[in-house]
């Protein structure tokens, strides 16, 4: 195979791929294409732009503008679109066939996609590429040692991964191409399809480039492969024709490709009827007329009027044809081919002259073939030695491991023996434990017969428990029943005797309603002692009943403080000064007012009642990087001892038993404290009175 036949096999893969749009009059493309960059201006999304930006690169592909290419991957990548990306890349790889360092660069692009099919085909196209310029421009030397790697890789150990298999048998076709087209080229050709046709029906790169592949190293020796490897391509260009119409790429067109496709069918003429030639000759011809790329190649080489001619033996009209092309780089894959079409026209013609210096040359060719086929002879005889050498040593690896394995064996066998032997000891040894285990067994049957009673007894004892827990509870309902039923019928008697104290009070006069309203205060003052007891049970009874219900809202603190303090002042002790804290300024938190309330309102209590002279101070801050609020209640009364500092929060704990109060208050403040998140403490460091520290979240 010449060089210049290999490099037309390597540029037709590429062709295959290189879908570009009608280029019809430049101002129309420059039309389109602001209409398409105005379009784009507008689109608001990567979605919409995806679908912009692939018909300015399908319109623009002969002359695409710098950067194009980088912004559709970009853009694609962003829509969550890889398949278009991944497209993208592939038809960058196939342009960039020439530089081997930007295929190593869109290989890692690539593989910085979601793993999957799509990714797998693309980075697989890739190295076809790469493998396809190593053919074309690498030295003899390098393309050789390739091939030895690749060839021991396909023969001894065949990757697993198809697209990997794949990629090295097309290494392989490719390194043959270069120097033989015989059987051996043949034979991987159909090994390589077998794979290619195992891939998924999405993965249309690689399979056309195989096709195109196969159709121009089979129209050298087997045209009727030929045929159908180009049928193949037609028909993946159907699918992807009605693919990306639907994607709405309408400036993709395949007219370049499709002229390519149908001369070469075309070219086995000899083995097509009338029919086939016809329409293969109207489907090329109709291309040369719609697409510019294919016009150029036709009017430089008008392949499918000099097939036509041929097959109709219009020599008159396929001479002049010939001889006008003849010496053009288009045809010059073809020269061998049209000299002997030549020699046949001189023939049927009667022109001596031509038929002379037409045949002059194709001997010179012909010669030239002889030394190239000596060698491709020469170089295919090497690659087979080199084949039959690996098998014989693959042979022999096998030989040595079949010799290993029945190594292997003898000291299995050996081994089993001994193994054997331990086996008969182990049955000996298990029997007369099987013996002493049935003993066990029996004695077990009985252990268990005593189980299974001492269970019966434990489940009887257990539904006793739950019965007594059942009552318990049903006790402890009843308490809490009672005790909200005892508050409401205690509140309402407690207050018509506040209400007729004072009301008795109010209808005396002079000297004797006086002494009536000390004793109506009095009467208020334990009525409300009184409720204050009743309504601390109750409230134990609520909390401990059920959740608390928190109405969190934003509380500026020394609003609230404020309020507390005016609710106590008149429970403070005659000379007693009830004062606050404010010189924390401003501090707003995110709470239930009414439960912290409630707790300081307890606080304070407490302090007025162990106060009989000195100051009670409530104060806030903000602690702990200013994430919780704390609030302290200092008095100066008759303080606590440290080591009560827990049993003081305890229900019914009263230290002084002469104190009025039923001990609830601190247990409730300390429940509600936990509620809203927070903790409440005795400061036992404090020993000039007693000091509670109150710590809430802030918000």
């Amino acid at each position: 195979m010449t060089l210049h036949r290999f490099a037309f096999l390597l540029l037709l893969p590429i062709a295959a791929f290189f879908h570009t749009a009608p280029l019809s009059a430049a101002p129309s493309v420059e039309h389109v294409s602001d209409s398409l960059y105005n379009e784009l201006a507008h689109a608001t999304s990567p979605q919409d732009s995806v679908g912009i930006l692939c018909n300015l690169y399908d319109l623009l592909q002969r002359r695409l503008p710098a950067g194009l290419a980088d912004m559709v991957v970009e853009t694609a990548r962003r829509a969550n679109d890889p398949r278009t990306a991944l497209e993208i890349i592939r038809y960058q790889a196939n342009l960039n066939i020439r530089n081997d360092s930007a295929l190593v660069a869109l290989g890692e692009l690539a593989r910085t996609f979601p793993s999957g099919d799509e990714r797998k085909e693309t980075t697989a196209f890739i190295s076809m590429v790469r493998n396809m310029h190593m053919a074309r421009y690498a030295d003899e030397e390098t393309r050789k040692d390739r091939l030895d790697e690749l060839l021991e890789n396909v023969t001894l150990d065949p990757p697993h991964d198809l697209y990997e298999h794949i990629v090295q048998l097309h290494g392989v076709c490719m390194m043959l191409s270069h120097d033989t087209s015989g059987e051996l080229l043949d034979s991987y050709m159909d090994s390589l399809g077998i794979l290619v046709r195992k891939l998924p029906i999405s993965a249309n790169a690689i399979r056309n480039t195989y096709y195109v592949h196969a159709a121009t190293i089979y129209s050298a020796n087997n045209p009727r492969k030929s045929i159908n490897a180009d049928r193949e391509v037609l028909g993946e260009i159907k699918r992807l024709r009605e693919f990306y119409r639907a994607k709405g790429r309408v400036y993709r067109s395949y007219d370049a490709n499709l002229y390519i496709i149908y001369s070469r069918l075309l070219s086995n003429f000899s083995i097509l009827d009338e029919l086939s030639v016809r329409g293969y000759y109207d489907k090329a011809m109709r291309y040369a007329r719609t697409d510019s790329a294919a016009a150029r190649t036709y009017g430089a080489f008008p392949s499918p009027d000099i097939y036509l001619a041929m097959y109709r033996k219009d020599y008159a009209k396929a001479l002049p044809l010939i001889k006008g092309c003849i010496d053009s780089k288009v045809a010059a894959p073809r020269r061998m081919q049209l000299l002997k079409y030549m020699i046949e026209c001189a023939e049927g013609l009667g022109d001596k002259e031509t038929l002379a210096e037409a045949s002059r040359q194709y001997i010179g060719l012909l010669e030239e073939k002889m030394r190239n086929s000596t060698h491709s002879a020469f170089r295919e005889l090497q690659t087979a030695c080199a084949i039959y050498e690996m098998r014989n040593y693959y042979g022999e690896l096998q030989m040595a491991q079949k010799e290993s394995q029945a190594s292997l064996q003898k000291h299995i066998i050996i081994v089993s023996s001994v193994v054997l032997v331990i086996l008969v000891v182990l049955v000996v040894v298990l029997f007369r434990l099987y013996r002493r285990n049935k003993r066990m067994a029996v004695d077990l049957i009985s252990t268990n017969e005593r189980l299974m009673s001492e269970s019966e007894n434990l489940k009887r004892s257990r539904a006793e428990s739950i019965r007594a827990r059942d009552l318990a509870q049903k006790a402890n309902n009843l308490k809490s029943d009672f005790i909200k039923n005892m508050s409401y019928e205690v509140k309402t008697p407690l207050q018509a005797i506040n209400e007729y104290a004072h009301l008795i009070a109010d209808c005396a006069s002079g000297e004797g309603k006086k002494h009536l309203e000390q004793y109506a205060n009095l009467l208020d003052l334990n009525s409300e002692l009184l409720s204050t007891i009743v309504n601390d049970v109750l409230k134990l009874s609520e909390i401990e009943s059920s959740p608390m219900s928190i109405q969190a809202q934003v509380v500026n603190a020394r609003a609230l403080c404020e309020a507390t303090l005016k609710s106590v002042a008149r429970r403070v002790h005659p000379g007693v000064t009830l004062k606050m804290d404010d010189s924390r300024g401003r501090v707003d938190l995110f709470t239930d007012p009414l439960r912290v309330q409630q707790i300081l309102n307890n606080l304070l209590t407490n302090a007025a009642k162990f106060t009989s002279s000195g100051s009670i101070e409530l104060s806030y801050a903000l602690v702990e990087d200013e994430t919780k609020v704390q609030f302290s209640v200092t008095d100066t009364g008759i303080g606590i001892n440290p080591d009560n500092r827990e049993k003081i929060f305890e229900r019914f704990v009263k230290l002084d038993r002469d104190t009025q109060g039923a001990g609830l208050g601190l247990t409730i403040s300390r429940l509600i404290a936990g509620q809203l998140g927070g903790t409440l403490t005795l400061d036992t460091a404090y020993t000039g009175g007693a000091r509670f520290v109150l710590v809430i979240p802030k918000s």
